[in-house]
């Protein structure tokens, strides 16, 4: 089912950023004066001044929709990852993940192919995610800095030390008995 509503939320993100944001008016000449209340038939086009142009850049409009479709990806997928029926398994997004979220934008896809070369999802990533929503659980609004750091070694290394985890245990609450988190997938 969550393949299916992610699926969804992609395609609603493309096509937010392919429709236009503001009505296109091809197609549609205006009339104005007295030839157009006698000649309803005929519709005439008023000559614009000389020193008047009229850009046709929507970049602007497309940013915003690429922003929006980006920013809606990214919350449909944290929503889904912590929204875990089995509380074992709720957790944050890897970066890795929200890379390949985010560039439902395709301006982010070049940054989700580096962050997939670099940094793919391993055991150790996961851990680190699971670990940081508990901790965010427990006390919202905290500093995340070890959890940015364990995350770097999960990513250099594919696993993290005794004493990362230990931090990290000792951060989300676990008992003093068993300081060492075994790395699951």
């Amino acid at each position: 089912m969550r393949k299916y509503v992610t699926l969804t939320a992609l395609l609603v993100a493309v096509a937010w950023t392919a429709v236009p944001l503001s009505p296109s008016y091809a197609g549609f000449e205006r009339c104005e004066g007295w030839y157009c209340k006698h000649h309803h038939h005929k519709m005439h086009k008023p000559q614009k001044p000389a020193t008047q142009s009229q850009s046709h850049n929507s970049a602007g409009q497309v940013a915003v929709g690429c922003g929006i479709a980006s920013a809606a990806s990214l919350m449909i997928g944290t929503a889904i990852k912590a929204g875990d029926k089995d509380k074992k398994h709720r957790r944050q997004l890897t970066i890795n993940e929200a890379a390949w979220y985010a560039s439902a934008c395709p301006v982010f896809l070049p940054w989700a192919l580096l962050v997939q070369a670099t940094c793919p999802d391993n055991k150790a990533t996961y851990t680190v995610a699971t670990l940081a929503y508990q901790y965010l659980d427990k006390h919202p609004a905290s500093d995340q800095s070890a959890f940015t750091r364990a995350y770097g070694e999960a990513c250099r290394t594919g696993k993290l030390s005794p004493a990362t985890q230990a931090e990290l245990g000792a951060l989300v609450g676990f008992a003093a008995a068993k300081p060492v988190l075994r790395v699951r997938g």
